[in-house]
């Protein structure tokens, strides 16, 4: 699977990736260790978006969809959006694996 492009913006502590044409998404820390069950750097959370990338995008195209401005380009995601799109994704389990070493 390409990367989704994610990057570590230590300034606001989170992960940050672009999708469909220009909407920005925006994943805190503390999301990450909801789903990885602890606390991880930076770079360990930009891997673990990389790694289940299709989730994450499943999560974003989701967050999209349910948002009713036409205006609106900039979203968070939370730790229940995310771990729906990832038990709801296909070739996905409910259990989170940690990325292999890059």
């Amino acid at each position: 699977m390409p990367a989704i492009g994610a990057i570590w913006r230590a300034e606001i502590d989170a992960v940050e990736f672009h999708v469909d044409g220009g909407y920005r998404f925006v994943v805190h820390r503390n999301v990450f260790r909801t789903l990885r069950g602890s606390p991880a750097a930076g770079e360990v959370c930009v891997a673990f978006t990389e790694a289940h990338g299709e989730a994450f995008l499943a999560a974003a195209q989701a967050r999209i969809a349910s948002d009713e401005s036409e205006t609106t380009r900039a979203f968070h995601l939370n730790s229940r959006q995310v771990r729906r799109a990832m038990t709801g994704t296909s070739n996905r389990t409910a259990i989170l694996r940690e990325p292999g070493p890059r």
